[in-house]
């Protein structure tokens, strides 16, 4: 079904079937749960505390194999984005970038795609902090991230 469509349905229906549904899909899907957390009371600081914990459980390695799963956490701030909450996806966009920039340094980790990912997530964030106008509120992250990165020969440009 298409929005146009579930607009459709949802004009049609009672509001007491439409607070049952959202009820339900409050119960039932964590994602739809924390949105209308954010919704109805505007604080995002304990899921940017709950995914910054995941995001370094992803970006750091695991197990004997030392397995780097930062990919997993580009999907998870992916699915972030969709809540279209400016500042808990620039948060956990540059919390990525501090996590990564700090594999680099521990482990010396050196790889061309690893590297472009990094500096993508930066561009993402400085363009979210750039349209919502959150400069002052990063300043202080954006120049340390940018003044780390130099050491590991990425360029971050802001």
């Amino acid at each position: 079904m298409g929005l146009r469509e579930l607009h459709k349905e949802l004009k049609q229906m009672e509001k007491p079937e439409i607070i049952k549904m959202i009820s339900e899909l409050y119960k039932s899907v964590p994602m739809a749960k924390e949105y209308l957390d954010i919704f109805t009371t505007g604080n995002i600081k304990q899921l940017i505390e709950k995914y910054k914990f995941e995001i370094e459980d992803y970006v750091y390695p695991h197990g004997r194999e030392m397995l780097l799963r930062e990919k997993e956490a580009r999907k998870l701030i992916r699915t972030i984005r969709k809540m279209k909450v400016p500042e808990l996806t620039v948060t956990l966009e540059l919390h990525y970038v501090y996590c990564c920039l700090d594999i680099i340094e521990d482990f010396g980790y050196w790889d061309e795609p690893y590297y472009t990912a990094v500096v993508n997530m930066f561009c993402s964030a400085t363009k979210g902090i750039k349209e919502n106008g959150f400069e002052r509120k990063f300043k202080k992250l954006i120049n340390n991230l940018v003044s780390k990165s130099y050491e590991y020969g990425l360029d971050f440009e802001y």
